[in-house]
């Protein structure tokens, strides 16, 4: 409840002057209790502007804190960053002052990587040294958690054992994208590194606000005896907002983008597609046959789908569990641990109106084969107003449903999928509480636009395109199949290969 609870921290009371009182005065007592829980809440409202305020000079080679105060913030928003930074200077004293003061010097520096402009590095794949002017080379010994560690709440407020952190190692990578967020290596008191990504120029509220929701999922569905039975839930991450447009998430590790596995990089190594079925057409080949039969009418581009799906480029994602599972009895547990998670996140992700979900936003865990699906920002239906727009539910192309077996997606993933929707419609009130007051309250008063604005949109498309144009773009019934053909009549595909399971067909449902 804290970021509801702060969210409506202002410093203009006007008749409310007992309300906003006693609430300064439960975040305040809360931030004493548990500060390594509250702390970086109120720390990322006071420095919600501080991207603007901070801005990398790069003929100094250092940053230049004078730089104009611009901002578009709403008069909302500044009385709410006010009334954080009176806060957190009141909260300096007693046990929590050392624990601000690292904290502070742990979110600056975080903000200065991610709005250091790495543009130059791009092409470059191994790791890079960091300047040694940035705050983040000189950080040793902090007595702050890490910042992605998740810290169960003691009930007696005594937090001993606290994974704080040491050091960071001093080179990064980058994980490309339009932003070029940067992946570091954090080095806790425990002596386990981890590694954190770092991105600027993107507002991860949202990214955060659906972890919230994933979360409330994951505890409804744990309550019920069913869902409980088959242990069905959604694997989350960390996501930590440092201001409104820098942020940092806890590296998944262990897994692989399903685009990674199924295509490669094409240039040091080869996909399962490559490898398995070397005579197939490549994902560029058909994706530009398809682009080719654009021109023509529904018809035409729907036969040039099904000779593209039929006989140039068949689904090889079952190969996947024999590789990575060599014993018939776990073989068998993780293919169907598998399919319990692709009907729960497609379940959610269709509740939730989630979009995005090309083959690079879907990891699979390589240990439990769970489906992790990561960049959360296109929600709520978002991806119906793109360029080219995404009218499916949900992802369920053919090699998603090639890992599941000769069945399908009837037995295990159905199921699965009713249990899910079934248990959500029967706590449609806890999530609707959950999402008018996180959305309402924290985003629409905010002066970021939680609406695709038109530029948006096109700069995300544009990044779908050119992953597809060089081979990352996804499963060939494809990506791009799917996109292209939502100009004509798609009640007359059935994309998924399951019976019954077209996306118009599930939406009227």
């Amino acid at each position: 409840m804290l970021y509801q609870l702060a969210a409506r921290m202002t410093t203009k009371t006007q008749d409310k002057e007992t309300f906003h009182s006693i609430l300064q005065q439960l975040i305040e007592k809360t931030a004493h209790d548990h500060p390594y829980h509250t702390l970086p809440i109120i720390l990322a409202l006071a420095n919600a502007n501080k991207d603007v305020m901070i801005a990398y000079n790069k003929k100094a080679g250092r940053l230049s804190r004078n730089a104009p105060q611009v901002s578009d913030a709403s008069h909302a928003d500044q009385d709410r960053m006010q009334a954080a930074a009176s806060m957190v200077d009141r909260l300096r004293s007693g046990k929590t002052d050392r624990i601000i003061r690292d904290m502070e010097k742990l979110s600056d520096a975080y903000i200065e990587l991610a709005e250091w402009d790495v543009s130059q590095f791009k092409k470059v794949t191994k790791p890079i040294n960091f300047p040694t002017n940035l705050q983040i080379c000189t950080l040793t010994n902090l007595q702050t958690a890490v910042a992605t560690v998740d810290i169960p709440v003691d009930l007696n407020c005594r937090y001993g054992n606290i994974v704080t952190i040491q050091k960071f190692e001093l080179t990064f990578k980058l994980a490309g994208g339009i932003n070029l967020p940067k992946i570091i290596k954090c080095i806790g008191s425990d002596g386990v590194t981890r590694r954190q990504l770092v991105k600027g120029k993107d507002d991860l509220r949202q990214d955060a606000v659906m972890q919230q929701v994933f979360g409330l999922v994951n505890h409804l569905l744990a309550q019920n005896p069913e869902t409980r039975q088959r242990q069905l839930h959604i694997r989350r991450y960390k996501v930590v907002p440092l201001s409104q447009r820098s942020g940092i998430l806890e590296w998944c590790e262990g897994t692989v983008p399903l685009g990674l596995y199924l295509l490669g990089n094409q240039k040091t190594d080869f996909g399962a597609h490559k490898r398995y079925r070397p005579d197939d057409k490549t994902s560029l080949q058909c994706r530009r046959l398809m682009q080719d039969s654009h021109s023509g009418d529904g018809n035409s581009r729907y036969r040039t789908f099904l000779k593209v799906c039929s006989g140039h480029f068949k689904p090889v994602f079952r190969h996947f569990f024999f590789e990575k599972f060599l014993e018939p009895a776990v073989w068998f547990e993780k293919r169907l641990a598998y399919s319990r998670s692709a009907a729960t996140c497609s379940i959610v992700g269709y509740v939730v109106g989630l979009g995005d979900r090309h083959v690079q936003n879907i990891l699979i865990d390589c240990n439990s084969a769970e489906l992790v699906h990561i960049d959360l920002g296109v929600a709520f239906e978002q991806g119906r107003i793109l360029p080219t727009p995404e009218t499916i539910p949900f992802r369920l192309t053919r090699d998603l449903v090639d890992g599941m077996g000769v069945a399908g997606v009837e037995g295990v993933f159905r199921r699965c999928c009713e249990k899910t929707m079934e248990v959500m419609r029967h706590n449609q009130e806890a999530l609707l509480a959950v999402l008018e007051v996180a959305f309402l309250e924290c985003c629409l008063r905010s002066t970021y636009d939680w609406t695709m604005s038109p530029m948006k949109a096109l700069a995300l498309q544009k990044q779908q395109d050119k992953l597809e144009a060089d081979g990352l773009g996804g499963d060939t019934n494809t990506s791009a199949t799917v996109g292209n053909m939502s100009s004509f009549n798609i009640d007359q595909m059935d994309i998924t290969g399951g019976r019954g399971t077209r996306p118009s067909r599930t939406r009227r449902r």
